[in-house]
């Protein structure tokens, strides 16, 4: 499960911007270069990279991705809502590394929805009892929950989608956010389109609305539909809505294409 992957440090985007900025002139780096090319401290060094291979950033071998490479070219700093929109995407696609992150975003990430430090505590014990078959160590269940809040509560993390507010000391209230930027939306509905479907070339509606990907997002069918509505008029796919099961048919399943109209246009 990767569970302590983040060595107790929250998300943090200027650091990322650092490990990516190396990873676009030297592919494949090796932690040591981190401590030679950056200010990055020794914990630092080990959790940034993690992150930027959860959030979608690096491949395996220390390289930058599709969605990284576009990134450092054109949001190094990782600034614009629809890049820190992707990064929530893959820590949480269900297909990711990051299992228990999805587990946590899909049950509780509901607008209105109110809950505490010691629920998710609870949720990812829980989780972890049936995924691993063992008893996860109390410490390292805390620390990762204090870690997932920090990351979408902090300015430097993911505070600024307004996905979740501390209501009081422990206690949190999912919010009523804007929906992502269409082509962020449409990024991601290739990646996901890829991982599950693979070649199929029609899908159902209800695969997308009542799943993981809507969830992700904080979408409910009528939400998700407005933004394929949108992505339809753009040439990207098409919905037909006659009758039930309604059909999603993905004619532009390229990343590099939606990508190319997020950060270009």
């Amino acid at each position: 499960m990767s569970l302590t992957f983040h060595r107790t440090f929250s998300l943090s985007r200027s650091s990322i911007a650092k490990v990516i900025s190396l990873a676009k002139y030297k592919p494949g780096f090796k932690r040591e270069d981190l401590g030679k090319s950056t200010d990055l401290g020794t914990v630092y060094q080990e959790a940034m990279p993690r992150y930027a291979l959860r959030a979608g950033l690096l491949d395996k071998s220390n390289a930058l991705t599709v969605f990284g490479r576009f990134v450092a070219q054109h949001d190094p700093t990782l600034e614009k809502v629809s890049t820190q929109w992707l990064l929530h995407y893959h820590l949480a696609a269900p297909h990711g590394p990051t299992a228990f992150w999805n587990y946590l975003v899909r049950t509780r990430f509901v607008p209105g929805n109110i809950f505490t430090a010691a629920d998710l505590i609870a949720d990812l014990t829980a989780f972890l009892q049936q995924e691993a078959g063992k008893n996860p160590a109390p410490d390292s269940v805390r620390s990762t929950i204090t870690v997932f809040l920090g990351t979408y509560l902090k300015t430097d993390g993911l505070g600024r989608l307004g996905l979740v507010e501390e209501i009081n000391t422990k206690t949190y209230r999912v919010l009523s956010t804007d929906a992502p930027p269409l082509w962020a939306l449409g990024y991601a509905l290739s990646e996901y389109w890829r991982a599950h479907y693979d070649e199929r070339l029609t899908i159902n509606l209800d695969d997308l609305s009542q799943g993981d990907f809507a969830s992700i997002f904080l979408l409910g069918e009528e939400g998700l539909t407005r933004l394929l509505l949108q992505l339809k008029q753009e040439g990207m796919l098409d919905l037909y809505r006659i009758s039930r099961p309604y059909q999603v048919v993905l004619l532009q399943p390229s990343l590099e294409y939606a990508l190319q109209k997020m950060y270009v246009g």
